[in-house]
């Protein structure tokens, strides 16, 4: 009896990118959507326009309404630098997408002097895509 290894073709990688502005010691929260032609998430990362504003800053996320994040998360923990590949500083997950929501709760909690008023921040959703 022969036996036949069947191969899947390697899922599509993609990004989808959420921005947003915060202000120095606020609360900003974050309702939407993952796309649609995106099948999986399968990690997240964040950058900050200002680094210095890490210190201090905290979140919390939801995906398909299931808390991936918990609540006073420091931001530095999935805060990607030049030094580090998306895959060594993204945050494993594997959440479905095809326009589940998704809830981030970012605070900063700032005193830093050397962050302005307010600055951007980008979540990265690391997305597959199943070929067909």
């Amino acid at each position: 009896m022969e036996t036949k290894e069947i191969k899947t073709p390697s899922p599509i990688k993609k990004l989808q990118v959420i921005k947003f502005e915060v202000k120095k010691g606020q609360t900003y929260e974050f309702n939407g959507n993952t796309k649609t032609e995106h099948d999986r998430i399968k990690g997240i990362f964040l950058r900050l326009s200002n680094p210095n504003a890490l210190q201090g800053a905290t979140l919390r996320v939801w995906i398909d309404d299931t808390e991936i994040i918990p609540d006073d998360t420091e931001v530095a923990l999935l805060h990607h630098n030049d030094d580090l590949s998306i895959q060594d500083v993204a945050f494993p997950l594997d959440e479905k997408a095809k326009n589940s929501p998704v809830r981030i709760i970012y605070k900063d909690d700032s005193a830093n002097l050397a962050v302005a008023d307010s600055y951007h921040v980008r979540a990265y959703l690391l997305a597959e895509v199943s070929k067909k």
